[in-house]
């Protein structure tokens, strides 16, 4: 029996304030989703494109009929996107990544319902292209961290995955899915395509890989003009904003075998950094022209890029996505890019029987998890304690009192007020001291509810962060194949809370 209890972004006290602004502003909805649609001028060049490119991209992997029909259908006109993204996370990475995946799955999905004249297909975009190894080379599994421990450069998508064998070894429990993505293919893109497919193809999900010389023609003309024209780095001097996100003067990168490093033109010359590579400008516009694939986009152009070579309408992003994202709009009226609406992927914590029960015991009720540890322990103490150790009706009536005094003085000598004022400040900080003494007295009597609390706590905040940031996929769906199918029937994209699920 599933049990789903909403708690406010507020609430939680995890969200920033430019966060909450754009999840509060009405504008995120299924219609205002669906108009987006009208938005969109994809050509049908475009579109033949990515149908042939996802085709060929597929050739290899066992697809369900839902996933081939949602790769035919892009070819229509009618046929839109929803689309999430993420790095290469070894074994999926934290939980997010999975709750961003269905947020986007159940999206479509609620289009579709509502809107059958069109299509709205689910797309995954693979970070193929980064290169920074070290966040995605560990994951959390059962308390303990495991790590892939090689040397590599280039782009991750490219890594060889059979690397990984000796990490099995460690890992406690035999995941067979892991060992036929990563021990049976020659790149760690493919070894995600395999996992992301088998865990969410069934539902039409299409894992799309950028790292892809047909997909960089139809984007030329803006690689082109960022390294020849500078033009978003000029665009955003103009501007009073302050970004988030560094903008550069080419937010490209060469990308080769064993290499992605950043474009820098130094007088007349472009250069690669860190190596001796460098170009003029006919050699690199010839470059741009034979070789398209060997531009890489940085951040702010993989929005970009993203938004120019699929049909999508939204993007649905964790918070600090959403910032950047929105930081990026001018970019995207500059190039006469469509911007998709922005949404907040589902946040989810997951309590088990075990944990719930001791909740239960404690008499903390699944609202209460996002309160300060002196606040969940004043709950404990005030239903497990016979003793009553707060002061605050004897302040308030201290504080009446001297109120009272005051009144007094005013018809005697109002020079007086001072002294009484200090006085009640000086009797009140007296009584708080008292208090916490009170407190920490009666701590001592329930020290081993107070210990259970704490480990409740280190499991809920592993590390003192998020559940869902820290914690890997496998902590649940290990114990719970059907996992997938839970969060799919549970969690809802346009209902925007903090979601604990308890079973």
């Amino acid at each position: 029996m599933i049990e789903l209890e909403k708690i406010s972004f507020e609430e939680t006290q995890n969200f920033s304030k430019k966060f909450l602004r754009h999840v509060n502003s009405e504008k995120i909805n299924l219609k205002n989703i669906y108009l987006k649609a009208k938005e969109i001028s994809y050509v049908e060049k475009k579109r033949k494109v990515l149908q042939k490119s996802l085709v060929k991209q597929y050739e290899k992997i066992n697809c369900s009929n839902k996933v081939v029909e949602n790769i035919n259908q892009l070819k229509n006109k009618n046929t839109f996107t929803v689309t999430t993204g993420h790095q290469l996370n070894i074994f999926t990475g934290p939980l997010y990544v999975i709750y961003k995946i269905i947020s986007t799955i159940n999206l479509a999905s609620k289009l579709k319902k509502k809107y059958p004249k069109k299509n709205f297909v689910p797309i995954y975009w693979m970070a193929s292209e980064d290169h920074d190894f070290d966040e995605i080379k560990s994951f959390y599994l059962y308390g303990k961290n495991y790590s892939w421990d090689i040397k590599t450069s280039g782009a991750v998508g490219d890594i060889n995955p059979k690397t990984i064998k000796n990490l099995f070894k460690n890992i406690p429990e035999k995941i067979s899915l892991f060992e036929k993505a990563y021990l049976k293919n020659s790149k760690l893109s493919n070894s995600v395509l395999y996992y992301m497919n088998e865990l969410f193809g069934k539902y039409g999900l299409i894992i799309l890989d950028p790292n892809n010389r047909n997909y960089k023609k139809l984007f030329l003309k803006v690689i082109k003009d960022d390294i020849l024209n500078n033009s978003i780095k000029n665009l955003q001097s103009k501007s009073s904003k302050k970004n988030l996100v560094h903008i550069r003067k080419i937010n490209f990168f060469y990308l080769k075998k064993n290499l992605r490093e950043r474009i820098i033109k130094e007088k007349n010359k472009y250069k690669i950094n860190n190596t001796s590579i460098s170009f003029s400008e006919k050699e690199i516009i010839n470059k741009l022209n034979s070789n398209s694939e060997f531009f890489s986009p940085n951040v702010i152009m993989r929005c970009l890029y993203q938004q120019s070579i699929i049909p999508n309408i939204a993007y649905v992003g964790g918070p600090s996505e959403i910032e950047y994202w929105l930081e990026f709009k001018d970019f995207f009226n500059f190039y006469n890019i469509p911007f998709p609406i922005i949404l907040p992927r589902n946040f989810v914590t997951i309590i088990n029987d075990k944990i719930k029960s001791k909740l239960e015991k404690l008499n903390i009720k699944l609202s209460d998890i996002f309160k300060n540890k002196n606040e969940l322990e004043k709950i404990i103490l005030k239903n497990q304690s016979k003793n009553k150790f707060d002061l605050i009706n004897e302040k308030q009536n201290i504080g009446k009192e001297i109120e009272k005094i005051i009144d007094k003085s005013k018809a005697i000598d109002k020079s007086l007020n001072g002294k009484i004022l200090a006085l009640k400040k000086k009797t009140i900080n007296e009584i708080n001291s008292l208090e916490k003494r009170f407190i920490k007295e009666e701590k001592k009597n329930h020290q081993k509810s107070l210990n259970e609390l704490d480990k409740i706590m280190s499991k809920l905040f592993p590390d003192n962060i998020l559940q869902e940031r820290k914690e890997n996929f496998l902590n649940y769906y290990l114990s719970d194949k059907n996992l997938v199918d839970t969060l799919i029937k549970n969690l809802d994209p346009l209902k925007f809370y903090f979601n604990i699920i308890s079973k």
